[in-house]
């Protein structure tokens, strides 16, 4: 793991102090020989150009921070151009606010809409029968009705629109048929009986005959038929036009609506985690007793006032910076560095100190149920065999510092209560 750049910071500010001083001793000293130069003016830098091509950038379309309780988060929200790619929506940590903000996921979500619209749809049935009452047995109150683009829904049986007609029509043959009656005829002869009729504009043929004896005579004691009466029944042969059979149609209204899809919508979240940075340790300038002058010293000669030079507290502050940076150097602090585990990132979110006086890494203020610690190697050297407590709230994991020549690492999950060293 690389070492964070605030690890060299007692000794980068140290440095820093002592590069000064030496600097204004050197400054000092030059005064007694020539005037300082005069200082140029600074010189104005032209402003970068202002890139026009900003197509490549993906930004956020909102932007929204969810605060409850000690608990931060940053919710981004992209709606994609064409030709944008999901995989370039930006992933990096940033620091906000005195907040460390890590990315936790992506969620993706198609929005959607519905489209409606009224319908009519026109159904056809084949009827034996031109009866209402009969087709209604046959049609549906309401039909299921889907269409190939997409739109689909419940249509009700509009009564008023049903309709019958004929689907067709053939000829049918069938028999006409009349009857005559012809009385008072002298005898039962057919060729008394005319053989063909007219009936109703149409002719037909004698097909049968019944006669019946009309009147009786008496000749010498007998009677005999005197008359006849004719019963004649003609017929014929006649055809009509006859309907096959009935088409029916019918109107099914209402409404049918269509899922209709719109932007695909990416959710960026970020976790949030309090930057807590601790006041650096001042060290005391050590006093310096002023020596006094010898009787027999010489007298030192004096320097004109506008070019005098302040010689000893020159020395006195170059004194002190030496004492600091030898306490920074010599006495080094146990110091505990707390890193977030869940994408096991080099991004420093916590620093503190740890003795053998008091073992214990309180974890409370953060953020998340997973820890990466690290023990600096010189503390490590000096703390092991001791048994230390990593805290967050009500909840203690328990382990024990080991020595192997460099820094002690553990993993620390108060969601599974485990606490893992690693090697």
């Amino acid at each position: 793991m690389k070492r964070p750049l605030s690890h060299f910071r007692p000794l980068r500010l140290a440095c820093a102090m002592l590069a000064v001083g030496v600097m204004l001793f050197s400054c000092g000293f030059t005064a007694f020989a020539a005037e300082a130069p005069e200082i140029a003016p600074p010189i104005s830098m032209p402003l970068p150009p202002y890139p026009e091509d900003m197509t490549d950038e993906i930004y956020p379309a909102d932007i929204q921070t969810v605060i409850e309780g000690d608990m931060r988060q940053i919710v981004k929200t992209y709606t994609l151009m064409e030709g944008q790619d999901p995989a370039d929506i930006p992933r990096d940590i940033f620091e906000l606010g005195g907040w460390l903000y890590i990315l936790t996921g992506i969620t993706e979500t198609r929005t959607s809409g519905t489209d409606t619209r009224s319908h009519t749809e026109t159904v056809e049935i084949s009827t034996d029968s031109n009866d209402l009452n009969a087709i209604l047995i046959q049609l549906a109150p309401t039909m299921v009705y889907q269409s190939e683009d997409g739109y689909g829904g419940t249509l009700t049986l509009e009564l008023s629109s049903v309709t019958c007609e004929a689907a067709g029509y053939r000829n049918s043959s069938y028999t006409v048929s009349a009857t005559r009656e012809y009385p008072h005829l002298s005898d039962n002869d057919l060729s008394l009986i005319p053989k063909t009729i007219t009936d109703s504009g149409r002719t037909l043929t004698l097909d049968d005959v019944t006669w019946e004896v009309q009147n009786y005579i008496n000749v010498d004691y007998e009677y005999i038929p005197d008359s006849y009466r004719a019963v004649a029944t003609y017929t014929a042969t006649a055809s009509k036009s006859v309907v096959t059979g009935y088409v029916t149609m019918a109107n099914y209204t209402g409404e049918v609506t269509k899922m209709v899809t719109g932007d695909t919508v990416y959710t960026a979240i970020f976790w949030g985690s309090e930057i807590i940075i601790e006041p650096e340790p001042t060290t005391a300038p050590t006093p310096t007793a002023t020596p006094e002058p010898s009787p027999s010293a010489a007298p030192v000669p004096s320097v004109p006032d506008d070019n005098s030079f302040p010689l000893v507290p020159t020395l006195i502050s170059l004194a002190v910076l030496a004492l600091a940076v030898a306490g920074l150097m010599f006495f080094p602090r146990n110091y505990v560095r707390v890193y977030s585990a869940v994408s096991r990132s080099n991004i420093l979110i916590l620093k503190l100190r740890i003795s053998a006086k008091h073992p214990i890494i309180d974890l409370t203020k953060l953020d998340g149920d997973s820890f990466y610690l690290k023990i600096d190697k010189a503390a490590s050297q000096r703390m092991s065999g001791t048994d230390i407590e990593v805290r967050q709230g009500p909840a203690t994991l328990y382990s024990k510092i080991t020595y192997e020549g460099k820094p002690f690492h553990m993993e620390a999950n108060f969601r599974e209560g485990t606490i893992e060293t690693i090697y």
